[in-house]
């Protein structure tokens, strides 16, 4: 049983009334205040957190940097500021090799497509890759520089994020999850969404090579990414059925391709709150139980 502050202090009064001293409740610290105290970092600990927990503004930065390998395990100023001199240097000297090769200058400011070509430098991969992965790199990029003020923390974020991301998407076909899960949740919209040849031609796929990043407003991506980060991307699919149905009574009012794709690109902000929250309280409870 939870009290409310009303609650203890009028049992305090109370039992003040019959000479009865009562203990002051403090409130715990939490998880990962405690983390943060130890000499080093547990990243496992972490990980189990952020796929329990939502986090915090406050304590999300340095829980990314901690997980994706930005920041040091060992919590002390000096190995951190250390390790973001370093990082800091790296990143210019990818700069200098992105301005010999376009012959242009860098600009003030990060830009998402500036990011994803010094990644693909980064990877030893600038000339080899395509269109559509330099498309799905800047839709990713993104988020990280509206969240971290820093160049050196959004890139090396980015860069850690993208080549992570890129690993997971070749051993893990949400693709297939997704039509699964759609299947389970909403066999009327599945099979309609079928009928119509809509299912490979509507931009579900794109959001899972982006990450939703380039659909999710960033206050809702970051608690989508907390657990993708921690190493769920599951989650993923089961915000997608989410998204899928809340927009089902649309979606079925169309047979066009091109009207439902209209639609789900002009879901109104308003609706995010609750697809995201669905999406992560099914993901929560599922076990997901579905193809390998």
């Amino acid at each position: 049983l939870i009290m409310s502050p009303m609650s203890e202090n009028f049992r305090s009064s109370y039992y003040g009334t019959l000479g009865v001293s009562s203990v002051a409740v403090v409130k715990p610290p939490s998880s990962l205040d405690v983390l943060f105290k130890a000499e080093i970092l547990d990243v496992v600990k972490l990980k189990s957190i952020c796929l329990q927990h939502p986090l915090t503004t406050f304590h999300r930065p340095l829980v990314w940097k901690t997980i994706l390998g930005v920041s040091p395990t060992a919590n002390n100023e000096a190995t951190r500021i250390y390790v973001k001199e370093q990082r800091k240097q790296q990143l210019e000297d990818l700069k200098r090799c992105l301005k010999f090769v376009s012959r242009e200058p860098a600009g003030t400011t990060p830009s998402p497509e500036e990011f994803s070509l010094l990644y693909l430098i980064e990877k030893n991969r600038l000339l080899v890759s395509k269109r559509a992965e330099h498309t799905d790199l800047c839709a990713i990029a993104k988020p990280f520089i509206k969240l971290f003020p820093a160049d050196e923390d959004a890139y090396w974020l980015f860069s850690s994020f993208a080549a992570m991301w890129e690993t997971e998407m070749e051993s893990s076909d949400l693709k297939t999850k997704f039509v699964f899960c759609l299947k389970n949740a909403d066999r009327e919209l599945h099979d309609y969404l079928l009928y119509t040849n809509a299912l490979n031609n509507l931009p579900f796929f794109k959001w899972f090579n982006q990450c939703f990043s380039d659909l999710l407003p960033e206050m809702h991506l970051e608690s989508v990414w907390d657990k993708v980060i921690a190493g769920s991307s599951i989650v993923l699919v089961y915000v997608a059925v989410a998204l899928i149905v809340d927009q089902k009574q649309y979606l079925m009012a169309v047979k066009s391709k091109d009207g439902m794709y209209e639609i789900l690109q002009n879901i109104p902000i308003g609706a995010f709150m609750d697809i995201v929250t669905r999406g992560i309280r099914d993901w929560s409870v599922s076990g997901y139980c579905g193809p390998p």
